[in-house]
């Protein structure tokens, strides 16, 4: 029958495995150059033409992978939430470990991938991305901040982190830190002033309770 899988003599059932993965490859690669574009150019400038170019594709060669320009930016945005998920440390670790481990691998994260940060801090996101890419952006966002106060608590509430600010008074002041080291590996004029090393050095030195 037209559309099913074929099978071995031996009733092995063939799937078409390498040439998903290759597809899969293929809408991550645009998604990359798209966070390329968004950081060189504005993400005003994210067209199928300039994205095509950017690829050495022809347009045609672009709707092949994606459908439509929606999607395009939908496959942005899953590829944001893909990179924030997968820098978020084991909860397991305690404490002061898992949020100098999160320091580091957000940091590398938005640092290595340019445009990224656009994404996540400009007012052009609610902008230009559909409503459901931007809602599944907000989640991962909202995550990121829900195991950054997580990690504060328990810090805590094992007396290693300060008590006289709350957690949630203490996340947005991480999730800064984050930025700025972040800005300082992108090689832009604040990485003149700062050292990503004793940033992290001057965020513990706040966080810990045996600095008051």
């Amino acid at each position: 029958m037209r559309g099913e899988q074929k099978s071995s003599s031996r009733g092995v059932r063939l799937t078409n495995t390498p040439n998903r993965r290759s597809h899969e490859e293929r809408r991550v690669e645009i998604a990359d150059a798209a966070l390329r574009l968004i950081a060189t150019e504005g993400i005003a400038s994210l067209t199928v033409a300039a994205l095509a170019n950017e690829l050495g594709l022809t347009g045609g060669a672009l709707y092949r992978h994606f459908p439509s320009s929606d999607a395009i930016l939908d496959a942005v945005a899953e590829r944001v939430v893909e990179l924030l998920d997968a820098s978020l440390p084991d909860p397991s670790l305690s404490p002061m470990v898992w949020l100098e481990q999160f320091v580091d691998s957000r940091t590398r994260a938005v640092s290595g991938h340019k445009g990224l940060a656009s994404l996540i801090i400009s007012d052009q996101l609610a902008k230009a991305l559909p409503e459901t890419a931007f809602e599944h952006l907000r989640g991962a966002v909202r995550r990121t901040f829900v195991q950054v106060e997580r990690a504060l608590l328990s810090g805590q509430s094992h007396g290693q982190i300060r008590q006289d600010l709350s957690a949630r008074e203490l996340a947005p002041v991480v999730m800064g830190i984050v930025q700025m080291i972040a800005l300082s590996r992108s090689g832009s004029l604040l990485g003149r002033v700062t050292s990503s090393e004793r940033t992290w050095h001057t965020l513990r030195t706040l966080l810990l309770a045996s600095a008051l």
